[in-house]
């Protein structure tokens, strides 16, 4: 999943090969996400770019420049300073600090976090300084673009511990997702999708969801719940039946959650901010314990092969005891699986579905999917927003 360059250096008339190197999340390719079809207007996302050096160096990081090409020329350029790239890093380092490592696995796309990367355990660096087996991290590079780049080339400049300059360079190619399995909707009947693949996606930066779709079930009026809050079924979509997207077999499941609806409601006389610093708590404390079971809730994931390809579909927050498969079975299109629920980090009834290239879905790249039975209102171009007039 990732892409490693080595730095070489001339010394004198031999070759030493100098292990600071560049790695990237996902490295063997980026894939294009068309947002204007028309206009030629796409964007993507580059989740993690990783400086890192060799148990017997230094590297010293003076800055880093992403450059989109296009043909072999360079069409946008973005720099980023030394002191940008420690910044984040030591962001990442106060969430291992607090427990929350798991995140950080996730956004390199390795459930054995660096030693799984390298082969070895790197520490996070602390300031543009690498001393032996430490890491600079870059995460969550988004560029909205007007064209069609097919490399992306990532350059870092620094120096050694003798002060002489060194350049890394990698490149990673650009393509669109070929979509070999197809699928169709896990629903029956009209369906809001929400979290398509754009910038505005709690979904897009995250490598294990970036295109993860959450679908709603709503009235007349857009609203997606009539009555109190606290019971699940006063939701449209509660109990709706979910349907197995493609043929394949069943390679994971969590089938005995249940939620606590009260934790993610606001209280009486309690704040927005105050609402929100405690329910975030309230997950952290759950991400910490069990990942999986915290996120997504009662899941579903099946294994799917076909034209010589192999992906993953999962559906997320099913309804407590509603699970109708385990591990092992196999499933045909359209096969009723479980039914749409709340279970997991979201009090908010829906189906979270999505696509990945592992059987981990919280450890393996997210993929593009197109369904071949929707049909879509409006031609498609823009999902809109409901609005109401209160007044």
């Amino acid at each position: 999943m990732r892409k490693k360059f080595l730095l070489i250096a001339l010394m004198g008339i031999s070759q030493m090969a100098v292990s600071a190197e560049i790695s990237v999340i996902p490295g063997d390719t980026v894939y294009l996400n068309s947002t204007n079809p028309g206009k030629n207007y796409n964007d993507l996302a580059v989740h993690s770019i990783l400086i890192s050096t060799g148990a017997d160096e230094t590297f010293i990081v003076h800055g880093m420049r992403i450059d989109m090409l296009s043909g072999g020329q360079i069409v946008l350029s973005k720099s980023l300073s030394a002191q940008r790239l420690v910044d984040e890093t030591q962001g990442l380092a106060q969430m291992v600090d607090h427990g929350m490592g798991i995140f950080l696995r996730a956004q390199i796309l390795s459930e054995e976090g660096f030693q799984g990367l390298f082969g070895r355990q790197l520490s996070l660096a602390s300031a543009d300084v690498l001393s032996p087996n430490e890491v600079l991290m870059l995460t969550r590079q988004h560029f909205s673009l007007d064209f069609s780049p097919d490399n992306i080339e990532i350059t870092v400049f620094g120096a050694d511990e003798t002060g002489k300059e060194r350049t890394l360079n990698a490149r990673v190619p650009v393509a669109v997702h070929g979509a070999p399995i197809r699928y169709e909707a896990p629903l029956k009947e009209a369906w809001m999708m929400t979290s398509l693949p754009s910038i505005q996606s709690h979904h897009r930066l995250n490598p294990p969801t970036e295109y993860a779709i959450d679908f709603f079930k709503t009235n007349g009026a857009g609203k997606i719940h009539d009555g109190d809050e606290l019971k699940a079924e006063n939701f449209f979509g509660y109990g709706a039946d979910v349907l197995a997207a493609a043929d394949g077999e069943v390679v994971f499941v969590i089938a005995d959650e249940t939620q606590n609806r009260a934790a993610y409601l606001p209280r009486d006389g309690e704040s927005d901010e105050e609402a929100g610093a405690r329910i975030g708590q309230y997950n952290m404390r759950r991400y910490a314990a069990d990942f999986a079971r915290a996120a997504a809730g009662n899941v579903i994931t099946i294994k799917h092969t076909e034209a010589g390809a192999t992906e993953f579909s999962s559906y997320g927050h099913l309804k407590a005891d509603s699970v109708k498969v385990k591990v092992g079975d196999v499933v045909r299109r359209g096969q009723i699986i479980a039914e749409v629920g709340d279970t997991g980090d979201s009090a908010a009834v829906h189906l979270h579905f999505q696509i990945n290239d592992g059987a981990n879905a919280f450890m393996s790249r997210s993929l593009p999917v197109k369904f071949l039975d929707l049909e879509e209102t409006l031609g498609g171009v823009d999902p809109g927003q409901y609005v109401v007039k209160t007044e």
